[in-house]
């Protein structure tokens, strides 16, 4: 897992009363805990700034530690020519202020006036001497509360997801699908860099795997899976398998995108559905049909949850208890399974829905609990969040990878399952969605803040053509 660096400064100016030394230290001694559950790397190098020039010093040490992220606690009170220069230090900033309480009394003297400093901080970002173009965050409350480590874990989601496009390489196999031309879009986010391969260098790596090699990968998926498929059809699909790790390794590749029909099953004998699945789950997302930008959208999820993500369509709608049916052909990790009734993960290789005779794909329903939908669009300039919860309980399913998924969201806001699907429709947006494990909407759209993404608002339905 990606652990981003966060910086602590602590400004404590001297002419406040309250114990701001004290304030401080347990703020660090609980970062200290917090970077540990949370999984990120502490760095305390600024230390204590009590004015402009030690401000000065404190950003210059800062800016050499290369940090993702500097959170300045101002403790007490602080003026613009204090904060600026912190400000400056490092593109990513969160403010933090901390209650009176902190400084030791309730009444006479004002300890910190911190909460005033927050205020005042916040409110000076687009002065000329100050300037700061980049998003910044506020933080307010004791490092314990359950409320600054919400939003804490968001960063630290939208730091790992950000690292993880920044350094993205996308092995693009082969094209899109025929005809799925709105999965032709190029990303335009630094740090991109997308990588092209015709099929032929697919089909030559699968033909030059060893038989050894692939009948060890299909024995291995007997062993950990109930399969309905003949054991040469592991091995064809295993192929596939070794096929795909081994252009990703010899490309540093850290997403897939492949055009998976209709050559491949032509060529290979087999659907890449359950080697997909599988290259997702060792951490190199694997998009379908050659969506590229699904596969960074993958990659962002991957990064953010620091789980493997999956590529889903949206395949059917019951109003009667207001749930989607998300599925794809069978492309998911064993990560996203439901458990059997022995405990572990209850999937079945076995045939394509609609190639007769043709493996291997994975049949499985999606383990329930909370989700989190997201697409980069606009190469990038644009994005839908979306969260819901997959449904527990036993429900009829189409053959394949697939969740009944309720309690849906659109970005913030609560939506019944029509105006969710009516969104999709009336913006016009591509078939594919990325799902994650866990709700990360929050930390999703701090991403697309850093990313300078404008994140799609729901719009209700209408019964007209919008225009």
């Amino acid at each position: 897992m990606i652990r981003p660096r966060i910086g602590f400064v602590s400004v404590t100016r001297p002419a406040f009363k309250g114990h701001s030394a004290a304030a401080a230290r347990r703020s660090l001694d609980g970062l200290e805990r917090l970077a540990e559950r949370l999984g990120f790397e502490l760095v305390a190098s600024g230390g204590a700034v009590r004015d402009a020039a030690e401000a000065a010093h404190a950003a210059e040490a800062v800016g050499e530690e290369g940090l993702d992220y500097l959170l300045v606690q101002l403790t007490t009170f602080a003026t613009g020519d204090v904060v600026a220069p912190l400000l400056a230090a490092t593109p990513r900033v969160g403010l933090w202020g901390v209650p009176e309480s902190a400084g030791g009394w309730r009444e006479g003297p004002l300890p910190l006036n911190s909460l005033c400093g927050l205020n005042m901080t916040l409110s000076l970002l687009d002065a000329p001497q100050v300037a700061k173009s980049e998003p910044v965050k506020w933080f307010y409350g004791l490092v314990e509360a359950p409320d600054f480590e919400r939003r804490l874990a968001a960063t630290v989601g939208a730091l790992r997801g950000l690292a993880a496009l920044r350094s993205a390489r996308v092995l693009a196999i082969g094209g899109t699908a025929p005809g799925f031309y709105g999965l032709e879009e190029a990303p335009a986010l630094e740090g991109v860099e997308v990588v092209e391969r015709d099929l032929a260098a697919l089909f030559e790596r699968v033909a030059a795997v060893s038989e050894a090699e692939a009948e060890g990968r299909a024995r291995g998926w007997q062993e950990r899976e109930r399969a309905d498929v003949s054991f040469e059809q592991l091995v064809r699909g295993a192929r596939i398998d070794a096929a795909l790790e081994s252009l990703a390794e010899e490309t540093g590749a850290t997403a897939l995108a492949v055009r998976c029909w209709p050559e491949v099953p032509e060529t290979c004998g087999s659907m890449a559905c359950a080697a997909m699945g599988d290259a997702s789950g060792r951490e190199v997302p694997a998009a379908c049909e050659g969506d590229v930008m699904g596969a960074l959208s993958m990659l962002a999820l991957q990064g953010v949850s620091g789980d493997p993500a999956i590529l889903m369509d949206l395949s059917d709608v019951d109003e009667a208890d207001d749930t989607l049916q998300v599925w794809h052909c069978g492309n998911a990790p064993l990560a996203w399974a439901a458990p059997g009734p022995s405990g572990g993960p209850d999937t079945r290789l076995t045939t394509h829905f609609n190639r007769d005779g043709t493996g291997v794909v994975r049949d499985m329903r999606l383990r329930a609990g909370p989700v989190t939908g997201f697409r980069l669009l606009s190469s990038g300039r644009r994005a839908v969040i979306a969260g819901g919860e997959v449904r527990r309980e036993e429900k009829a399913g189409y053959d394949g990878v697939r969740g009944w998924i309720g309690g849906l969201r659109w970005g913030d806001r609560p939506v019944d399952v029509r105006t969710f699907v009516a969104n999709l429709l009336d913006r016009r947006l591509p078939h594919h969605l990325a799902f994650g494990r866990g709700d990360r909407v929050d930390a999703l759209h701090e991403l697309c803040a850093y990313l300078g993404a404008d994140v799609l608002p729901a719009l209700p339905p209408v019964p007209h053509l919008r225009s």
